[in-house]
Order: structure tokens, then C-alpha cells, then sequence
């Protein structure tokens, strides 16, 4: 007799927490995301940066977990850290 067993594999969602700092009014706030990406850093930028333009660009460094955030100008006006 051959037993069948039936598998669940139960896929987890891993949160990241981001810290921001935007330097000109030297604010600071945290997000949870489940992923990242641009999309979700200038989402995160438009509810709470209060940027005088939404042209910016983001580079990121997978071994330290920092980024920066840069104007079209390429002045950095910000950053942030991602941590698990």
C-alpha cells in the first residue's frame, strides 16, 4: 500500500524595515515594504519626503544595506537603510 501525503508549503512574506532621512528639512521616518524596488521608495517618498521635485534617483548597496537618494541634479538630498 502506498500512502499519498499531501505537502503545504506556507510561503512567507518577509517585511523590510526602511529608514529615510531627507536632509533639507532633516527628517527621518521608518516603512515596512515587502519589496524593494523604486516603485515602493518614491511611493514612500511622496507620502512623507516632502521633495520640491520627484525627479530622484536611488542606488543601493546589498552588502552594507545603504542607500542614497539623489536629486536631478545628482546632489544627494537623502538616504536610507534597509534592514531585515
Amino acid at each position: 500500500m502506498i500512502n499519498k501525503f499531501k505537502v503545504t508549503i506556507k510561503k512567507q512574506r518577509y517585511l523590510m524595515k526602511v529608514n529615510f532621512t531627507i536632509f533639507k528639512n532633516n527628517m527621518s521616518w521608518d516603512a515596512l515594504i515587502h519589496q524593494l524596488n523604486s516603485d515602493v521608495l518614491l511611493r514612500n517618498l511622496l507620502m512623507k519626503g516632502q521633495l520640491d521635485s520627484l525627479d530622484v534617483d536611488f542606488s543601493y548597496c546589498e552588502e552594507t544595506g545603504e542607500g542614497s537618494i539623489t536629486n536631478s541634479h545628482n546632489q544627494t538630498i537623502g538616504n536610507f537603510i534597509v534592514s531585515f
